[in-house]
């Protein structure tokens, strides 16, 4: 009893240390991702912006709904992929591992991040798909002018 108390002690300590561990590496790379994912939500904050580009109020109200759905489906997707790492790490401690459950958990381990990578890809096909050729390329032109002139994330001056 005293050693499954240890082991439990440890393994607490080791899931403390690895979540602190990806908030580090989640902090270095918070602003990469930022850039990544700015297009079409950075101009959805900015009305003015918004009104340059030619998004009308439907747009607007369709794509952050599709917005929140995929962040709701991503948190979704992060709890599931992470109570499967915990039951194979849970397998893996076990005395005699069992190498078929052990198989097998590693397969829905893989499945939960398919599906993540396709969600992620059905939804920015969907971003694509929300805005005009048009509005596309006035969105490129935007950008350009602000990496040009150094004021990314700012609104253009007046």
């Amino acid at each position: 009893e005293q050693r499954e108390r240890l082991l439990e002690m440890r393994r607490d300590r080791d899931d403390r240390r690895w979540e602190n561990r990806r908030r580090h590496r989640r902090g270095k790379m918070r602003h990469h991702r930022r850039q990544r994912g700015r297009g079409v939500a950075m101009i959805l904050r900015n009305p003015t912006l918004r009104e340059r580009v030619g998004i009308s109020a439907e747009q607007a109200a369709k794509i952050q709904g599709q917005q929140a759905a995929f962040a709701k489906s991503r948190v979704r997707a992060r709890a599931d992929l992470r109570v499967k790492q915990i039951d194979l790490r849970q397998l893996m401690a076990a005395e005699k591992p069992d190498r078929t459950a052990i198989d097998k958990k590693l397969r829905e381990i893989s499945e939960v991040r398919l599906a993540a990578q396709q969600s992620a890809v059905e939804h920015r096909l969907a971003m694509r798909e929300a805005i005009t050729p048009e509005q596309k390329e006035k969105m490129k032109q935007l950008f350009r002018e602000r990496m040009r002139d150094g004021r990314e994330g700012r609104p253009p001056a007046a």
